[in-house]
């Protein structure tokens, strides 16, 4: 049994895998979202974003300036937040689902809050008071954004061995694609380190993932592929079992620049199961 095992991962280690692999519509919530604003995605250094109990992006009040080019103002004692762009004027109370905008007063389905000595407001309703165009896409877990009078668009996407993932080279950098290989089925991955954005690339593998994986092993696998971060660095192969997907994850070994990485199909990865005993 252990020669067999050892053989069938001598075979695999010395496969060529080019791509990525993807899941289904829903995302998990632990993975971060993401806000592009005009084309630029928008770094939170310490308040995050997050969906709320309603769904709804909320975004600390800071981005609002920065991002957005408003002025903000925090009344602390009425627990009241002004944001000033131009000849448009926004109020908003903690807790309350009240909005006012230029003195006309509208209701949000969600509100304001406070959170870690941080103000969280829906970035939906004050950006779309602001005058942006505001669209959600769910498949890759980020927020569109245009201030320049231009319809926000979501990330091109296509289907890939059942898979919603974004389109390469426009919204990810990280390849996609099916192996088509009998003998090592599934969805391949490659993270590269000579593509742009490293890091977002991990991060699209993650959010991918997790439409079908448990956290736990995206986290066990990320940490694992962020230990090779130069280019002939070597970095041993790795497989383990999802219990959510009921599916093993299998890395590469490299010494190379790219990181390939397979989600086995269920069929083989049933095979696996039975043969490694995990």
């Amino acid at each position: 049994m252990r020669s067999w095992i050892k053989r069938m991962l001598l075979s695999l280690s010395v496969c060529f895998v080019v791509s990525i692999m993807v899941g289904q519509t829903s995302v998990h919530a632990d993975f971060p979202l993401r806000v592009v604003v005009n084309g630029t995605k928008i770094g939170f250094p310490d308040a995050k974003p997050y969906l709320d109990k309603n769904s709804r992006v909320m975004v600390p009040v800071r981005f609002v300036s920065e991002a957005l080019g408003a002025k903000v103002d925090w009344d602390e004692k009425a627990s009241k937040v002004t944001v000033k762009q131009k000849d448009k004027t926004v109020i908003l109370f903690i807790g309350k689902k009240e909005i006012d905008v230029n003195g006309k007063k509208d209701q949000m389905d969600t509100v304001a809050v406070t959170s870690k000595q941080r103000t969280f407001v829906p970035l939906r309703f004050v950006s779309q008071a602001l005058g942006a165009a505001v669209v959600w896409d769910s498949a890759v877990r980020t927020a569109y954004i245009n201030t320049n009078g231009e319809t926000a668009s979501k990330a091109e996407t296509e289907i890939i061995g059942g898979l919603v993932v974004p389109k390469w080279n426009t919204h990810t950098d990280l390849l996609i694609a099916e192996t088509g290989s009998t003998v090592f089925p599934g969805v391949s991955f490659q993270v590269n380190l000579l593509r742009a954005d490293v890091n977002k690339q991990i991060e699209d593998l993650a959010i991918i993932l997790s439409q079908k994986c448990d956290p736990a092993s995206i986290e066990e696998l990320v940490n694992y592929i962020k230990q090779k971060d130069e280019r002939w660095e070597h970095l041993g192969k790795k497989y383990l079992y999802d219990e959510r997907s009921k599916r093993y994850l299998y890395v590469y070994e490299t010494e190379y620049e790219g990181i390939d990485i397979v989600f086995l199909s269920a069929e083989k990865s049933k095979v696996w199961k039975k043969n490694l005993g995990d």
